[in-house]
């Protein structure tokens, strides 16, 4: 948090400081002690403005990081009841936290509407981490959005702003993590290798696991989307000890698609069922799709165009033109090879037309 807004009580400015610091180097367990602490002296921040809009912007961001959005809202619409206080800086703040919410809820185009009036007031922010953070909060939303050379743009700025500062090795990692991700995206495998693995150096494996899992997952993807699955599978099986990242059932379809094309049938068994049962659990109906699917693929051949056809249907109702694309070009090549041309015509033109 910049250091203007903090100089009133300077007992309050250090927690709330250091409170920042662990929410920035992603660090929850740390992060959540200090939000406990600071929660219980909550008088102590009423009494003065600025000190109270503080704690509710980044109690809003904190609960980002802990992927709480619900209270992450509220402490945000709280904040914005003091929008007559708000400093310049503030205004900031109040803005990037929003854009950083709506991102985790993949509202990409209001997140990036958000952070746009964010950057209005950039210019008031004298911390150079946080304006490199900015521009990493910017690339990411425009990967999202498919807009690469400006991700790239953006990538490259936060990635040269945190090599100056070695205490910030953890911005520097997600952020060569995403230039990793840039490369995958424009099909420059090498590069992407190189930066992913980069990243993997950057990381302090004890501190910060959710981060090398997402790192080593995307590497295990990236061997993947090469026909790789021998070299895949160790990537994949390290990212697979730490649940709590956001790819973890994507790890847990390619370990499983993986093992399927290495012939290892039990083990492809076991990714495929842990899969299958979280995402009934977490709800995730495309996930539940791709795993029956996958399922269908590999063991149940008898269903395959049945289940197949059906998930495709499901994934044009929910508009996910990503999965219709993807399944129903390989179901069109699949129709071709057994000489079923009608209906590889049919799922040729949809996997177009997505």
């Amino acid at each position: 948090m910049d250091r203007s807004l903090l100089v009133i009580d300077q007992d309050l400015t250090a927690a709330l400081e250091d409170w920042y610091l662990h929410i920035r180097l992603g660090k929850r367990q740390e992060a959540s002690d200090m939000y406990h602490e600071l929660s219980d002296r909550l008088e102590e921040l009423k009494q003065e403005d600025t000190l109270y809009i503080v704690y509710l912007l980044l109690s809003s961001r904190f609960h980002v990081l802990v992927s709480d959005l619900k209270k992450s809202k509220r402490y945000h619409d709280e904040a914005g009841k003091y929008k007559h206080a708000f400093a310049p800086a503030l205004y900031y703040y109040y803005h990037l936290t929003e854009g950083m919410r709506l991102g985790e809820e993949m509202e990409y185009i209001c997140a990036l509407a958000s952070l746009e009036k964010a950057e209005e007031y950039l210019s008031s922010i004298e911390d150079e981490v946080e304006q490199g953070d900015f521009h990493f909060r910017k690339a990411m939303t425009y990967f999202h959005l498919d807009i690469s050379s400006l991700s790239v743009f953006h990538t490259e700025y936060a990635v040269k702003v945190f090599e100056k500062y070695p205490a910030y090795r953890y911005l520097l990692a997600r952020s060569l993590l995403m230039r990793g991700l840039n490369f995958i995206d424009q099909k420059k495998f090498t590069q992407a290798e190189s930066a992913l693995n980069d990243a993997l150096s950057h990381t302090d494996f004890k501190d910060e696991g959710a981060l090398a899992a997402l790192i080593q997952h995307n590497i295990g993807y990236l061997y993947a989307a090469q026909q790789m699955p021998l070299a895949a599978i160790p990537y994949l099986t390290a990212a697979r000890k730490y649940r709590t990242y956001p790819a973890y059932l994507k790890t847990l379809f390619l370990l499983a698609e993986s093992y399927w094309k290495t012939g290892q049938q039990d083990q492809a068994m076991d990714a495929y069922r842990e899969g299958f049962q979280l995402s009934i659990e977490e709800k995730d109906d495309i996930f539940k799709w791709e795993f029956a699917m996958l399922h269908k693929k590999f063991v149940d051949h008898a269903n395959f165009e049945t289940v197949w056809a059906e998930g495709i249907e499901y994934f044009l109702e929910q508009g996910d033109k990503f999965n219709v694309r993807t399944y129903a070009s390989e179901l069109a090549a699949y129709f071709t090879e057994t000489g079923q041309n009608e209906l590889a015509i049919y799922y040729y033109k949809l996997s177009l037309q997505s």
